[in-house]
């Protein structure tokens, strides 16, 4: 069974796997950043259900949110239709699939975990989608997790630590670099199944490696 295809399994067990509302983190940084009279193209990559481009819809962005999960897709066009959103919906794998070069005012990366090898190839394709004068926004768990943090892979090939994300940036403003702290209690979909079974009222705090930098204009 190919990476696709588990995840429609996994996103078609429930009906939310994610929370409902946006990454905190990124409500909070993004809250300020206007997205311009005519509104500006935000990307929200490997998109999941779809929260936080919904989020940035609600915002004035005009959002174009891509996963290869055609159920996670077809979730988040049900949730956008129900609250008269518009977003470009699309079904594609950010990691391989042909993506605009520097097209997007706002690429939001949240979560998005491959081997390096893959991550070599995406992340520079990612960062090139970036306009001019645009910001880029990666959240994702910090290697640090494994040991001092709860939730996420356990693996620390996949997840990539602050360095190596501001390394693949060079030109770029960095505004924020820095391992973030995370409550998880309100985030399930990040939480392992024996932190529930541990805690169901608070399962700790995740550490995340958070990167926000501007591209020269």
């Amino acid at each position: 069974m190919d990476k696709s295809a588990r995840w429609n399994e996994r996103y078609a067990a429930k009906e939310l796997v994610w929370s409902a509302g946006p990454n905190e983190l990124l409500a909070r940084e993004l809250q300020g950043l206007a997205p311009g009279p005519g509104g500006g193209r935000a990307l929200d990559a490997a998109c999941g259900e779809g929260r936080n481009g919904l989020w940035l819809a609600e915002q004035g962005w005009q959002v174009t949110a891509m996963d290869f999960s055609s159920v996670a897709i077809e979730k988040g066009q049900q949730i956008a239709e129900r609250r008269g959103l518009i977003l470009d919906w699309q079904v594609a794998d950010v990691t391989r699939d042909p993506l605009p070069e520097h097209h997007f005012d706002l690429v939001v990366v949240l979560f998005l975990h491959t081997d390096p090898a893959e991550r070599s190839r995406w992340l520079p394709r990612l960062i090139r989608t970036v306009a001019p004068g645009g910001t880029f926004f990666y959240l994702g768990h910090d290697p640090e997790n494994i040991e001092h943090g709860v939730g996420g892979p356990q693996d620390p090939d996949l997840l990539p630590a602050v360095d190596e994300i501001a390394q693949a940036l060079p030109g770029f403003e960095l505004l924020r670099a820095e391992i973030v702290e995370r409550p998880v209690a309100a985030d399930p979909g990040h939480r392992r199944e024996r932190d529930r079974e541990r805690d169901r009222e608070d399962s700790g705090t995740a550490l995340d490696t958070f990167v926000r930098a501007v591209a020269p204009a």
